[in-house]
């Protein structure tokens, strides 16, 4: 299920990130490539990239800082921690949807404790979906309706 879920967000990125999928694995040549391009044009405010406001830009410059950090002196997912793997992901989302102006398709995955369990395991949502189930649950609260 984990791999699904990576192998289909992967390729759903894919017009963004570019990333050589072999099983799961992100080799980061191609992302690197890739967010250095993104970034020239942000920079320049050039192309789709004219009408980004300020602020968006300075964020996503930042999330590209932060995601060049976690792949320095690496090639792949396989050199990463399942934290550092899901920040990846995360923030490779991010700038997906700040591109494409598409932040409720936006896929977040967090690490949950499985109840009962020392494990965790990944759980991936989109923006959209977790605002529903965010409303949903403030109105149960107000109802005082306590099921799920």
């Amino acid at each position: 299920m984990k791999f699904r879920v990576w192998a289909l967000s992967l390729l759903l990125v894919a017009p963004v990130t570019f990333a050589s999928v072999d099983r799961g694995v992100l080799q980061f040549e191609s992302i690197r490539s890739q967010q250095t391009e993104i970034r020239s044009a942000v920079q320049a405010a050039s192309g789709r990239y004219r009408e980004m406001s300020a602020n968006t830009r300075g964020e996503l410059l930042a999330k590209q800082d932060h995601l060049f950090q976690l792949m320095q002196g690496k090639q792949s997912t396989q050199e990463l921690n399942e934290e550092q793997k899901t920040d990846v992901f995360n923030t490779l989302e991010w700038i997906e949807a700040a591109i494409n102006k598409a932040d409720d398709e936006r896929m977040v995955c967090e690490r949950r404790p499985v109840l009962g369990s020392t494990r965790k395991e990944r759980v991936c949502k989109t923006v959209g979906q977790l605002r529903a189930e965010r409303e949903s649950a403030r109105e149960r609260m107000q109802n005082g309706d306590v099921r799920q």
